[in-house]
């Protein structure tokens, strides 16, 4: 890196070169406003009806059945915290070992490196 920054001729000249592609796909995409093909058969006229209900509600049901099957196990009566509360469910440890918390609280982890049983010390000089 050099320790002087560019001028602003040279920022200005870079900014250009940048646009210039982007510019340039845009103006050349002309025959993509071609009409199609004189041998192409028009298809059956659809209602907006139809239309309406295959690009709106479809979606719109598929947003609102999506959002009902997220909201649905929080609207479950039991179990709910409350605020100024203590939170009273049972601890979840998501990839803990499969006898759950008990079997670590028999078998604590052996630090990496530690020698003797007595001696184990955790991060940040914690005690086990």
């Amino acid at each position: 890196m050099s320790p002087h920054p560019p001028s602003p001729a040279v920022r200005r000249a870079a900014r250009v070169a940048a646009l210039v592609p982007a510019i340039a796909v845009t103006t050349i995409t002309g025959s993509a406003l071609a009409d199609a093909p004189s041998t192409w058969q028009s298809g059956p006229s659809v209602s907006p009806l139809y239309v309406i209900g295959v690009l709106v509600m479809i979606p719109l049901g598929l947003f609102l059945l999506i959002t009902l099957l997220v909201f649905l196990p929080s609207m479950r009566r039991s179990e709910s915290y409350r605020p100024n509360e203590v939170w009273r469910g049972e601890p979840t440890w998501f990839g803990g070992p499969r006898a759950g918390i008990d079997a670590v609280d028999d078998n604590p982890p052996a630090a990496v490196g530690s020698g003797a049983q007595g001696t184990v010390r955790g991060g940040t000089s914690g005690h086990w």
